[in-house]
């Protein structure tokens, strides 16, 4: 007896070891500077619902379609995160969202204990739940998602005698969850319906194969309470119907753009999830497994037993719950973290064989190994490649947005400015300059994906920077606007019609300009007077403006310390003595001072590395840029025949080859200055 109190007390302190470490890691992941793109337009969508105490039913935020339809369907976390913002600030949604969170899996490993798995079990769950779910621990409605799935999860895996009654305080708690999951995110309220509606198919099949049981019959009455405690609540909420009908027609155009609407084998692919890793082979492959492993369970059952020997067996109930679930984690990558609640509803029908499993001391040692690599694999997403480790997410965990995520600087720009009209920008930091700018400006689109197929054409296109000149001009004719706010460069030969656009502002993240037309012409106005109070001088027009601002810009950009200190650096190579370490000071010097505008300067540099070897194809591009950039169009073409176009230097050694950004440059150049030749394939040999 005194040992096995001294197991019990060993295996109580394992426990609460495990549960603060987890929790902590969880606060890690889910307190971070704010990279979801979507909060924002909640917020200011709150804002016109306190304002109005009404729901929108058009697109208010649309600089292309105001008129076009559009319900919220989760009203009241707009409303909610709006108040919060207003009152306490950005951090204190941030607070809201990680406190959500963190009961969320609280209220989940409780109800994995609750199963009877023992302690590794409940463990093993709870970490493969956290590594399903890292990509959807964000600051948006879909930390109630969580949190009411875990408040139901309970009811929807229930056995014996527990599954043939449904209490007065279970059907109110369950249609008190049905209220407010309606008006929070009525999307993620569907699955109330889908889950407690294969709680009552599952409870009919084993009606159906044993008719003469009380208990079947008694547990297929509890499940139809249950399905209409947890569906006819939804329907009079405000926006439910028509909220959850704009949702689904706005898939249509938008999910293609949308990575969490892509299936989960999207993972392996890198031009949508980025480098392969750890994590992505993770919730790549386990919703298919999850899926076939449910398959072929139940298939199994049914092949060895019959149907109705099969459903006498195991409740049908939990596994068309396993099935359902796993079904909506195969068909989206938003959806597998409910792999975890499939796999949860599997182990319960095989309880006992699970439980006794379990039991072996190695097998609960090898539970605990892979809950540990689980974690690993999530922590090295989430902590070392998402945040570059430890040290930099804990030094940034007081920052309240994700430093270069948003155009924060231009938008502290444009408000200065005050900049009003329509409009277009990078796709994902709509909802961030509705946030900013609304109701003064409207977007072109954002994280709603609430966009016509044209509409959606032109965005994409404008993304592509190597065409972004003409595809933006073509997006102006179609849906005028008087803002661009995109990436630099927007224009990536750093030059732009300046009859047709004038730069307005320039940071390392956004580039601002202005459409020069009738309608544009009062921003125009407001923007060359904030800068004359800076001290750029506007008085010769906007021509002679931009020229003006791009100097300070450059001279600003000289004077930053890490500028400085990498010019330092350069200067100190180039006049080493040593010839190798001059020419990578000279050529460093030159790009620096090229980046900052000081072209002539640059072009010096450039020419002395061209001089000291037969062939830099980079130092030659570069010096053939600057001259167009300076408008001397007739030596910029004299340059580039001779290092690029001329067949004889394709057998000399090239000391810096261009790579595939420094081609299409090149291609653009000699387009631009009137040069037919097409650069040789072959440029010569790579270092």
């Amino acid at each position: 007896m005194p040992g096995e109190t001294f197991r019990k007390r060993l295996r109580d302190l394992f426990e609460a070891v495990f549960l603060v470490a987890f929790f902590a890691i969880l606060f890690v992941y889910v307190y971070r500077p704010n990279w979801e793109i979507d909060v924002f337009w909640h917020i200011r969508t709150g804002d016109w619902i306190v304002a109005n105490r009404a729901l929108p039913h058009t697109d208010i935020f649309s600089a292309t379609d105001p008129t076009r339809p559009w319900t919220p369907f989760q009203w009241l976390y707009e409303v909610l995160v709006y108040e919060v913002e207003a009152r306490l600030g950005f951090t204190a949604i941030r607070a809201l969202h990680a406190a959500l969170f963190m009961a969320s899996f609280a209220l989940l490993y409780g109800a994995f204990r609750r199963l009877r798995l023992g302690r590794a079990g409940a463990m093993l769950l709870l970490v493969l739940t956290l590594a399903l779910s890292e990509d959807r621990l964000r600051v948006r409605p879909e930390a109630f998602n969580f949190l009411f799935g875990a408040l139901v999860l309970p009811v929807l895996l229930r056995t014996g005698d527990a599954a043939r009654r449904a209490g007065g305080w279970t059907l109110a708690g369950v249609a008190l969850v049905a209220m407010a999951w309606a008006n929070v995110h009525a999307g993620g309220a569907l699955l109330l319906p889908i889950s407690f509606g294969a709680v009552m198919a599952g409870r009919a099949v084993a009606r159906l194969a044993a008719p003469e049981d009380a208990a079947a019959r008694d547990a297929f009455r509890a499940s139809i309470l249950l399905f209409a405690a947890a569906t006819f609540p939804l329907l009079p909420m405000p926006g439910f119907l028509v909220g959850a009908a704009t949702a689904l027609t706005m898939l249509e155009e938008s999910a293609i753009l949308i990575p969490e609407w892509h299936p989960p084998a999207a993972y392996f692919m890198p031009e949508l999830a980025g480098r392969l890793s750890a994590h992505h082979v993770l919730c790549g492959a386990v919703p298919y497994l999850v899926l076939a492993l449910v398959t072929i369970a139940i298939a199994w059952g049914v092949v060895r037993h019959g149907w109705r020997g099969f459903a006498r067996t195991r409740d049908p109930a939990l596994l068309a719950v396993a099935l359902a679930y796993a079904v909506l984690g195969a068909k989206s990558a938003r959806f597998i973290y409910l792999d975890t609640a499939a796999l949860a509803a599997l182990a319960v029908a095989w309880r006992a064989d699970v439980a006794a499993w379990l039991v072996p001391l190695p097998r609960r040692v090898a539970a605990i190994v892979v809950g540990v690599a689980l974690v690993g694999i999530s922590w090295e997403s989430s902590v070392l490649r998402q945040r570059k480790g430890l040290d930099k997410a804990l030094a940034k965990i007081d920052v309240d947005i994700e430093p270069g995520a948003f155009p924060e600087r231009a938008s502290d720009a444009i408000s200065a400015m005050g900049l009003k009209g329509r409009i277009f920008h990078l796709a994902s930091w709509g909802g961030y300059l509705i946030w900013r700018h609304f109701p003064d400006c409207t977007v072109f689109a954002d994280g709603r994906g609430n966009f016509s197929a044209a509409e959606r054409e032109a965005m994409v296109a404008a993304h592509k920077p190597w065409e972004r000149h003409e595809t933006i001009e073509r997006a102006w004719e179609s849906f005028p606007f008087e803002i661009l706010v995109m990436p630099p460069p927007v224009f990536p030969l750093l030059d732009w019609d300046r009859s047709r656009w004038v730069l307005v502002w320039r940071d390392e993240v956004a580039e601002v300009y202005l459409r020069r037309a009738p309608d544009g012409e009062e921003n125009l106005r407001r923007a060359l007077a904030w800068w004359q109070v800076l001290g750029v001088d506007s008085s010769g027009g906007a021509d002679a403006f931009q020229d003006e601002l791009l100097r300070v810009l450059g001279v600003e950009k000289l004077e930053r310390p890490d500028v400085r200190q990498r010019l330092d650096i350069a200067a100190q190579k180039a006049f080493s003595g040593d010839p190798g370490m001059e020419l990578e000071g000279a050529f460093d010097g030159a790009i620096i001072l090229f980046d900052a505008g000081r072209w002539i300067e640059a072009e010096r540099h450039l020419r002395r590395v061209l001089k000291a070897v037969p062939r830099h194809s980079t130092a030659a591009l570069y010096l053939a840029w600057s001259q167009y950039l300076r408008r001397e169009t007739d030596a910029a073409r004299e340059t580039l025949r001779a290092h690029f176009l001329d067949p004889a230097r394709g057998s000399i050694k090239d000391r810096g080859p261009l790579k595939w950004a420094g081609e299409r440059i090149l291609a653009l150049l000699l387009a631009r200055v009137g040069t037919q030749a097409e650069p040789p394939r072959d440029l010569g040999p790579r270092r």
